[in-house]
């Protein structure tokens, strides 16, 4: 039996023709689409890469920023039964070629001011997939979007996939050096975009506001959620608190996520304007990445005292999994909230045990629907899972009242301005660097960031090495946000009975005042 909703694209297209004037997206371009206009690009994009060969089931990755082309290109995807492969436009060459390689990409969307990655991709004699479309307008590139779109019929394409099939894949950062891909369903989708949308209130009255990057899932899930109940994305290429501040006033902006540090920033800019901002229509701002500071909530109340305040907590392969609501956010102490519309939550000991209310242990979830594994990667996939329930690899504690409080992330694991960062990505490119013997890189507090790496390195005998060194380094081998800032040279890097190095007591030491560190 065939299901009436089989994907994301199908809500879109339910939007459609409920409002097809209604606008869809807007963007810094000052260009607007309405939902017939993304409705009917999404049929000519997913015809396009179906005629151009590309059969159901194949990758396609998108490498690009923020434009209402990439929202309508994963619509188009999903209608197509491809499997859309966002990715970091961050990334350097070889991380770009790690992704379609490990990925299997056939086809790339890519922004056109990354074309000198496949370049560079071609002459390291590394894979760029046989079909590439670039965005941009007709006139600008043989391959380019826009001129595809238009050649293309805009017919449905023949639904050959199911709500089983996969529907896209998310790398996430690595803890041995290289990201792994976490498969999504359709199913997996739309139950979660169900439960997070009734959860967070998104309806088709929403203007919300997407200033972060929407290869992230959390972005691009927020957008997607928007589209697919009929409401307005502000789409926004890139960050600045003081545009962001601006759309909350000029666009009616209803609703927003914002990473801790855009929070943080948008926050400082508003109560920096000394008045209160008239902001009728703004109904809340919701953040998740790590725990809010104190400063930030109490900065909020003050800047927005008729706005409400969300925080949530999750991981890639499992999503959002709770949701702290405004009056909880402190007469909770801090927690991240229960758990969310749809999903159990429960902390479980190292042998799989669940625990009672008021114990430590590893952080779980259960999902209505659970992401479908890694790709191609069936061990990471076994070490996660734990019969019905998934881990990030976070300790917590659950409290009598069902509230999740965060005792210890996974311990490598740096959040750097909403990026995911883990450390064994940055030192497998410092430990070719000639001067270092031995490397470990931990977060460290930052007052721009929330956190920036830093490299703790044991040079080799008779030799010095500096932070600048390290970083240029890094040039074309990681993408910039993966440098490290700062430096802590030491004699012997601290290890366990066992081998293995002590990351904890390095970071312990960057909380006292006295320590040896180049920045």
């Amino acid at each position: 039996m065939l299901s009436n909703v089989t994907c994301l694209a199908d809500l879109v297209r339910n939007a459609a023709q409920r409002d097809p004037a209604a606008v869809a997206i807007e963007h810094d371009t000052g260009r607007r689409l309405t939902y017939a206009e993304v409705w009917e690009r999404s049929r000519r994009l997913a015809n396009a890469l179906l005629g151009r060969g590309a059969k159901p089931g194949d990758r396609v990755a998108l490498f690009a920023q923020n434009s209402p082309q990439f929202l309508e290109s994963y619509i188009g995807l999903q209608l197509a039964g491809l499997v859309a492969v966002p990715a970091n436009y961050r990334l350097t060459p070889p991380e770009l070629s790690h992704l379609l390689d490990n990925s299997g990409a056939t086809a790339l969307l890519i922004g056109a001011e990354y074309l000198p990655h496949l370049d560079a991709l071609r002459q390291a004699g590394k894979r760029v997939p046989g079909l590439v479309i670039v965005y941009g307008a007709a006139a600008d590139h043989e391959q380019a979007y826009e001129r595809a779109i238009e050649r293309a019929p805009a017919t449905l394409p023949p639904r050959t996939f199911g709500v089983h099939d996969p529907a896209a894949i998310f790398y996430t950062s690595g803890t041995t050096g290289f990201p792994k891909g976490a498969v999504m369903s359709h199913a997996v989708i739309l139950s979660r975009f169900g439960s997070w949308g009734w959860r967070y209130g998104i309806t088709e009255e929403e203007v919300t506001l997407v200033p972060g990057p929407i290869f992230h899932q959390s972005f691009g899930s927020i957008a997607l959620i928007t589209l697919c109940v009929g409401g307005k994305v502000v789409l926004r290429r890139d960050f600045s608190p003081e545009r962001a501040l601006g759309d909350l006033q000029a666009h009616g902006v209803t609703w927003a996520f914002l990473v801790p540090t855009m929070l943080a920033a948008v926050v400082k800019e508003a109560n920096g304007l000394g008045r209160t901002l008239e902001l009728p229509r703004l109904r809340g701002l919701m953040s998740s990445g790590s725990r809010l500071p104190l400063a930030t909530v109490e900065g909020f109340e003050a800047a927005f005292p008729k706005a409400r305040l969300a925080d949530t907590y999750g991981w890639t392969e499992s999503g959002w999994i709770t949701y702290c609501k405004h009056e909880d956010i402190l007469a909770s102490d801090r927690s991240v909230g229960r758990a969310s519309f749809g999903c159990e939550i429960a902390i479980l000991d190292e042998a799989g045990v669940e625990l009672p209310r008021g114990t430590e242990g590893g952080i779980y979830a259960c999902n209505p629907v659970p992401f479908l594994g890694y790709h191609a990667n069936p061990e990471a996939t076994q070490a996660m899972r734990t019969g019905k329930w998934e881990t990030g690899g976070d300790v917590g504690v659950i409290d009598e009242r069902g509230f999740l409080h965060i005792v210890d992330r996974r311990k490598d694991l740096i959040i750097s301005g909403g990026e995911n960062i883990y450390p064994a990505e940055i030192e497998r490119v410092l430990a070719e660097h000639p001067k270092v013997f031995e490397v470990a890189v931990v977060g460290v507090a930052d007052e721009k960031w929330g956190e920036s790496p830093r490299a703790c390195v044991v040079p080799r005998p008779g030799v010095t090495v500096s932070i600048e060194e390290l970083a240029a380094f890094c040039d074309g081998k990681l993408a910039r946000y993966k440098h490290p800032r700062s430096l802590f040279t030491l004699d012997v890097l601290p290890r366990s009975s066992m081998g293995k190095v002590l990351r904890r007591e390095l970071r312990e030491q960057f909380s006292k005042p006295e320590r040896k560190t180049e920045t």
